[in-house]
């Protein structure tokens, strides 16, 4: 008898399987609509089961994805969504986790910027100076933000205007171990918009506002350019991007 190998599984990075999860979710959606319309009803717990079976299929055996419901741009929140994640935040920053920088404990300040992408929300407290950075937190499915706080040890100069500044990338794991990264820095006058462009070839649209931007993807894969929207119209700047931080980190 003969010994046959498996086939090789491919290895796909965390923000394909995402996409590639929400797309299957959506074609078992419109099947299941039109069999509905076409007289043949499928069962509810069917349904579920063929979504669950995606889940493993894409996630990998015994591996749940802490990220299916992440989204490459940011959405609006649901009712409470927001002020329930600073509220977290805010306990946290005030009964930090053990080997938390001690800058980390004095407690979280005025918001400054909030990126919610499905449930996930990330909130920036306080603003960056030459001498320390914002605090930032995340909070969503496998994310606590008791263990998920973050804050650097200063900006990069300010950028000119139409220019973009990343001050910070910052590599964070999932409560179960999968890792993901989080842009944060500066805008300069007149950017409406900014989509920052990953190593992998992604493309992830930023939450801009009070003169900050913050995004953040599944994996590690750091930022090459960014795409900047102004009243003139749309430029490509090259981004030099630092080392992912993994040491400023709370958790």
């Amino acid at each position: 008898m003969n010994d046959l190998e498996a086939p090789p599984v491919p290895n796909l990075s965390d923000l394909r399987l995402s996409t590639r999860q929400a797309h299957l979710v959506r074609e078992i959606t419109v099947h299941n609509r039109d069999w509905r319309r076409g007289g043949l009803t499928m069962g509810s717990g069917a349904f579920v089961a063929a979504i669950a079976t995606v889940a493993l299929v894409l996630a990998g055996p015994g591996t749940a994805n802490a990220f299916a419901a992440w989204t490459p741009a940011p959405t609006t929140p649901a009712p409470g969504q927001v002020s329930s994640a600073e509220a977290a935040c805010e306990r946290a920053a005030a009964q930090p986790p053990p080997g938390a920088p001690p800058r980390v404990g004095a407690g979280a300040s005025q918001v400054s910027l909030v990126d919610t992408r499905g449930p996930f929300t990330l909130v920036l407290f306080g603003a960056n100076t030459p001498t320390q950075g914002a605090l930032m937190c995340v909070s969503g499915p496998s994310i606590s933000p008791s263990s998920h706080m973050s804050q650097s040890n200063g900006s990069l100069p300010a950028p000119g205007p139409g220019q973009l500044t990343l001050d910070r990338l910052q590599g964070e794991t999932a409560d179960n171990g999968q890792p993901y990264t989080i842009a944060e820095g500066s805008i300069g006058s007149g950017v409406t918009a900014a989509t920052l462009t990953l190593t992998d070839g992604s493309k992830v649209v930023a939450t801009t506002g009070n003169g900050l931007f913050l995004a953040w993807w599944p994996g590690s894969a750091v930022v090459t350019s960014a795409t900047l929207t102004t009243s003139t119209g749309a430029t490509t700047q090259s981004i030099v991007s630092p080392t992912r931080d993994t040491g400023s980190s709370g958790n």
